[in-house]
């Protein structure tokens, strides 16, 4: 199995979010791609249970990790955005004239 190193999870990142726009805004199958390609060829031999004691264990990435980078990616690179990244800061802008309409 190979474990991916913070420098190099933060290239795999990447490439997976330039390679298959859908992970950027599905957190959930990035993790999923992420964990597979530190499993290798392991995966398809793995019960739950193997799976759950690696992760309990640090043998593979944490979600939180992979979603943590994700964001400094896409925050750094507009071209790693999502569609729900460009909708929701749309709204952003339109809740904060809003808020300043009521405020005012």
């Amino acid at each position: 199995m190979k474990i991916l190193g913070d420098k190099k999870l933060q290239d795999k990142i990447k490439e997976l979010l330039t390679e298959k726009p859908t992970l950027r805004d599905n957190d959930n199958k990035l993790v999923a791609n992420i964990w597979w390609e530190c499993l290798g060829g392991y995966a398809d031999s793995l019960s739950a249970y193997d799976l759950l004691k690696k992760l309990a264990d640090g043998k593979l990435p944490s979600s939180d990790g992979i979603t943590r980078c994700r964001r400094k990616l896409q925050e750094k690179n507009i071209n790693l955005r999502g569609e729900l990244w460009h909708k929701r800061h749309n709204l952003q802008e339109q809740v904060l004239l809003e808020l300043n309409q009521i405020k005012g």
